[in-house]
């Protein structure tokens, strides 16, 4: 039975008043046209994430004698720590604040508000990639010479890399592409992969490995540059004071439904030898 637009206007403003009527309206609409699938974080996977007790601060003893690279004050300039026997990680605020006119929730054919928090989530995870990325490239070079090389990266390029980290003990844990170098990587051979590894990689397209160390792709790592890093705890820290928080900050002057969506954290890297960098020229 076909309703007025009246009646209609009356039951989607009665379900937007809550989450759960929301996702009733989002369920029976059609999703948005979007340009490609919302960031997703990777960065955390090359580092010990700790999170902090109330009260405690992110301090840690340095165990290498070799400099410690970190995100600074604010998050906005990466500082090289070379004498301090202790240091201190540096908790930084990242933010973003979706703000939504009322009137736009009716027109739209799809759950604005979710998909707005969804945005918002998504450029945090990408601003924190950034820094993480940022890091990584300042303590790469510092104990490892940087391996240059010419497009096609090859697997004795890979191994290199795996030699020049294990030989300070320690095993690669995992490798950050780009997805225009991993194309690389895709059309290696089957002297490189096993039967079942060969499989998987025609199967998906993505090789989850190569050697035990496990392949990470994202649009944040720079193209030309892969990164090789050793097991997170010998690598860097991510101490967390506060995970990725959502609080309402509407603003009924200007009939704005918004939120505050924030994250507070420190980043750095404490052994830069378990970092390798490989400068790929195309």
């Amino acid at each position: 039975m076909a309703i007025s637009n009246d009646v209609k206007q009356k039951i989607i403003g009665d379900l937007v008043k809550t989450a759960a009527g929301r996702a009733r309206i989002a369920a029976s609409m059609i999703a948005p046209l979007r340009q490609r699938r919302d960031y997703s974080a990777v960065g955390r996977k090359a580092f010990l994430v700790e999170q902090l007790p109330d009260g405690a601060l992110p301090i840690y003893d340095r165990d290498p004698n070799i400099a410690a690279f970190i995100v600074g004050e604010e998050g906005e300039n990466i500082v090289r720590v070379t004498r301090p026997e202790r240091v201190l990680f540096p908790l930084f605020e990242i933010a973003a604040n979706p703000e939504i006119p009322l009137t736009q929730i009716k027109e739209r054919r799809f759950d604005l508000i979710e998909r707005s928090m969804d945005l918002a989530k998504a450029e945090i995870q990408a601003q924190e990639d950034t820094r993480v990325f940022q890091v990584m490239d300042a303590a790469a070079g510092a104990v490892n010479p940087d391996i240059n090389v010419g497009a096609p990266i090859t697997p004795s390029v890979l191994a290199d890399a795996f030699a020049a980290i294990e030989s300070l003990d320690l095993r690669v844990a995992r490798l950050f592409f780009n997805a225009r170098d991993y194309t690389d990587v895709r059309k290696f051979g089957r002297d490189i992969y096993d039967i079942e590894t060969q499989a998987a990689v025609y199967k998906t397209g993505l090789n989850p490995n190569i050697w035990g160390a496990q392949v990470i792709v994202s649009r944040i790592v720079p193209a030309g540059t892969v990164y090789v890093t050793a097991e997170p705890e010998f690598l860097g820290r991510v101490p967390v004071r506060t995970e990725l928080t959502v609080l309402s900050a509407d603003d009924p002057k200007n009939r704005l439904i918004g939120f505050s969506v924030f994250e507070n954290l420190g980043i750095g890297v404490h052994n830069s030898g378990a970092i390798q960098r490989i400068i790929v020229a195309r």
